[in-house]
């Protein structure tokens, strides 16, 4: 029995961690450079299609991330089926989409009520496009 709890006890730590052997100091933290975004690295953004009379459209250049929000009257389904997407949203809470597209296109954004048999509507469209070469 005894031979059994040896192998299973966890061994007793040696070391301490953060302090060397030698004088028992604390080690100094160490300080590693945090890697800073490059000109090139395309800074996130939010776009928001909110319930509107007339579709919305907005613009995303290709590999730009983005935070898609979509503004619903009533609880409901939104979904961009072009990309697969799909997310359920009410007047307080949007839907929302992490997007990172990196082929050029236009994308309906479509709202399905919850408590309706009509048919989804559209909100808008998110147009993918080249990304813009600065001045």
């Amino acid at each position: 029995m005894a031979a059994i709890a040896s192998t299973i006890a966890r061994p007793p730590e040696r070391g301490g961690g953060d302090t060397t052997a030698e004088t028992g100091a604390t080690a100094p933290p160490t300080t590693e450079k945090a890697s800073a975004p490059s000109a090139r690295t395309p800074q996130p953004t939010t776009i928001e299609f909110r319930n509107a009379a007339k579709p919305q459209t907005h613009e995303l250049e290709l590999g730009r991330p983005a935070t898609v929000l979509v503004d619903v009257e009533t609880p409901g389904q939104v979904d961009i089926p072009s990309l697969g997407l799909t997310d359920t949203g009410e007047p307080l809470t949007p839907a929302m989409f992490e997007i990172l597209e990196t082929t050029p296109g236009s994308h309906p954004i479509m709202v399905q009520p919850a408590a309706s048999e009509t048919l989804p509507s559209k909100i808008g469209t998110l147009k993918i496009v080249p990304a813009r070469r600065p001045s």
